[in-house]
């Protein structure tokens, strides 16, 4: 049984079956991925104070299912502010790399009109059981488990091909095993489902891919469910641009910016 998205054995990250993608067997899906270039710069961190406000993760190449190792650099220290780098490697290649920006969080009173507005959104206060492949009704011949048949959904509304979407997700397994995973590693492992969410069909066989993401947290997510409300726009050119509110029952809490390239569609 599954019981993390990776296992650690020393400096090695080991992907579970949990972490596959629908695009391509022998390959990981981008959340995990993003997830775990969170966990690597949080845990790279020295300043407890400071708050994840900003992760871009470039998706430099496929990751395949292999062990991965993570490096972590600081490029600027401080009180206030804090920009780390990290890159994953499988064996020798670099196959993702990581941009991190924390800051000092400090009470002040902010005048009505710059106060983020609440949603009305709740989310589920019932069992679900259905996974977001499940509740998107995506169909996939290639890798039937990954994270979309793990990552537990509720669908508001879209979420089918259209470029729109509105759902509620739930991340059921830790990222790595025997490490308790926060608010903020939680939100970057399910923020590349913006792209999934607000998935743009071209036709029954093109769709859309991201090669990057960048998630922005004003506040850290409260609660085990976080909320997706994604928009895909796409130019002639084939190249678009995917944009989504994250948002708990406390309102909203980031956004997340997804570039996108057409690509032969799963299933």
């Amino acid at each position: 049984m599954t019981e993390a998205l990776f296992q650690r054995d020393g400096d090695l990250y080991l992907p579970t079956p949990a972490c596959g993608s629908p695009w391509s067997p022998g390959q990981l899906h981008g959340g995990p991925v993003v997830g775990l270039m969170a966990h690597a710069v949080e845990q790279a961190s020295d300043n407890n104070d400071l708050h994840l406000s900003r992760l871009t993760v470039d998706l430099l190449r496929a990751v395949p299912n292999a062990p991965l190792t993570v490096t972590t650099r600081l490029v600027r220290g401080g009180k206030r502010l804090q920009i780390l780098e990290a890159s994953l490697l499988a064996g020798e290649a670099e196959v993702t790399r990581a941009s991190a920006l924390f800051l000092e969080n400090r009470p002040v009173t902010v005048p009505e009109q710059g106060q983020f507005q609440p949603t009305e959104l709740e989310p589920p206060s019932w069992p679900v059981e259905a996974s977001i492949a499940e509740a998107g009704g995506w169909q996939n011949r290639y890798s039937p488990v990954g994270l979309h048949s793990t990552a537990k959904a509720v669908v508001i509304e879209g979420v089918d091909g259209s470029g729109q979407g509105v759902a509620w997700l739930k991340l059921p397994l830790p990222l790595v095993q025997g490490v308790e995973t926060s608010p903020t590693v939680m939100a970057a492992t399910l923020c590349d489902f913006g792209n999934g969410v607000g998935q743009l069909n071209l036709s029954s066989e093109l769709g859309c891919i991201n090669t990057d993401v960048t998630l922005y947290l004003h506040r850290s997510p409260v609660g085990e469910w976080l909320g997706l409300d994604a928009r895909s726009r796409m130019q002639d050119t084939g190249v678009g641009l995917v944009e989504t509110t994250l948002f708990d029952r406390q309102g909203p809490v980031g956004k997340i910016l997804q570039a996108i390239i057409t690509m032969k569609a799963p299933g």
